[in-house]
C-alpha cells in the first residue's frame, strides 16, 4: 500500500511542479471567492480526514498489539540499565504477535503533523485570500457608486449651468451685471465647479485604493497557489516514504523462511 501511495503522490508533486496553474491570476468575481471559501472548507476536511485515518491506524495497531501482549502475560524485565524493551520473537510468541509488535513500532515512527500542517496553512492562506477578495469588492463597489454619483451630478450642473447662464444674460440685459453671485460672495457655478472637483477627487482615491486592493489579491493568490499546494504535496510525498521505510521493518515471516 504505502509503496503505491508514493508513486501516486510523486506524480501528483511533479504534476503541480509542472502545472501553469501555478502562474495563474485571481479572478476577483464573486464566484471566485466562493470557490475559495469551498477549497478552504475541502481542504479543511481533507486535512481532518488524514489526521483521522493515521490517527485509527495507529490507535488499531496499539489496541491489537496491546491485547496481544496481554496474552503472553508479559511482565517488563528489569536491568540495570532499566527495562528490557518488548520482544515478541526472543518470547518465542507466535508471528502474528512479531507482526503487531513490528507494526506498532513503524506507526509510531511516523508523524503525520508536517502534512497536515501543510495543509492547513494553505486553508489560512485562502481564508486570507478571500478577506482581500472581499474587501477588495468593497473598494470596486464605492468606486462604481461615486462614478456614477459624479455621472448623475454632472448631468445635473449642465442643467443647473444652462439655467444660471439664461439668467445671467437675461439679468445682464436689465442691469448690465454679467455675474450673479451668491450670499458668500462666490457664484453659484463657482460653487459648482467646487463641488464636481471635490466629487473626482473622491473617486480618484477609492479607484486607487481599489487599485492597491486588487493588487494585494493577485500577490496572495500567486502566494497561495506556489506557496500552498506544493507543500502539500512535497509533506505527501516524504510522509510516506517516511511510512514505507517503517514498514520494511515489518517481519511479517518468521526467520529463516523465504
Amino acid at each position: 500500500m504505502w509503496k503505491a501511495m508514493l508513486k501516486c503522490h510523486q506524480k501528483q508533486f511533479q504534476a503541480i511542479m509542472e502545472s501553469k496553474m501555478r502562474k495563474l491570476k485571481a479572478n476577483t468575481a464573486d464566484s471566485s471567492s466562493r470557490a475559495i471559501a469551498e477549497l478552504e472548507r475541502e481542504l479543511r476536511a481533507w486535512s481532518e480526514s488524514f489526521n483521522d485515518w493515521i490517527t485509527f491506524q495507529k490507535s488499531y495497531v496499539e489496541s491489537m498489539n496491546g491485547w496481544l501482549r496481554q496474552c503472553l502475560q508479559y511482565q517488563p524485565e528489569e536491568t540495570p540499565d532499566g527495562p528490557v524493551p518488548y520482544s515478541p520473537g526472543r518470547l518465542g510468541a507466535p508471528p502474528i504477535f512479531v507482526i503487531f509488535n513490528d507494526w506498532h513500532q513503524a506507526m509510531e515512527a511516523i508523524s503525520e503533523a508536517r502534512v497536515a500542517n501543510a495543509m492547513n496553512n494553505f486553508a489560512t492562506s485562502l481564508r486570507q485570500l478571500w478577506e482581500k477578495q472581499d474587501e477588495e469588492g468593497r473598494q470596486r463597489l464605492k468606486a462604481e457608486y461615486l462614478s456614477r454619483d459624479l455621472e448623475k451630478q454632472l448631468k445635473t450642473n449642465r442643467v443647473d449651468k444652462g439655467k444660471l447662464d439664461h439668467e445671467q444674460d437675461t439679468m445682464s440685459d436689465k442691469t448690465g451685471l454679467s455675474v450673479v453671485q451668491s450670499d458668500s460672495g462666490i457664484s453659484p457655478l463657482d460653487d459648482l465647479k467646487v463641488d464636481l472637483d471635490s466629487m473626482r477627487q473622491r473617486l480618484a482615491e477609492e479607484r486607487i485604493k481599489h487599485k492597491d486592493a486588487m493588487k494585494l489579491v493577485h500577490d496572495a493568490a500567486s502566494s497561495s497557489l506556489q506557496g500552498g499546494l506544493v507543500p502539500i504535496f512535497k509533506a505527501l510525498e516524504n510522509f510516506t516514504s517516511e511510512a514505507l521505510k517503517a514498514h520494511e521493518h515489518v517481519r511479517l515471516k518468521p526467520p529463516g523462511q523465504s
